[in-house]
């Protein structure tokens, strides 16, 4: 079952009876920028149905609602600019193909 908004705002602790359509909007937004963001890094075509797969996206759609780019200084995300935060990594590693080398193959 692919992720919905309600899905989304349970895992930010939102009250899903809530309806904001310029908030829903912009979890929407950020629940499709987090599924581009997993399947750009897994490097794959389509999302692989899995729990982790839907767990790493929620993380990032929560790092995406907290750090919007209009932070206050200093409470910058912990992440190196364009590193996704450690924990997708880990939840993703298994499921990542691994990157090939394209330079000249050792004599």
């Amino acid at each position: 079952m692919p992720l919905d908004l309600a899905a989304v705002k349970r895992h930010l602790q939102l009250p899903t009876t809530d309806t904001d359509p310029d908030g829903d909007q912009d979890l929407t937004d950020k629940l499709a920028a987090a599924s581009a963001i997993i399947l750009d890094y897994l490097k794959a075509d389509t999302l692989p149905v899995s729990p982790i797969v839907d767990q790493a996206i929620l993380i990032q759609v929560g790092e995406l609602w907290r750090f919007r780019g209009d932070d206050v200084e200093g409470e910058s995300s912990p992440t190196t600019p364009g590193d996704l935060h450690p924990t997708i990594t880990n939840l993703l590693r298994r499921l990542r193909d691994p990157a090939l080398s394209v330079g000249t193959p050792p004599p």
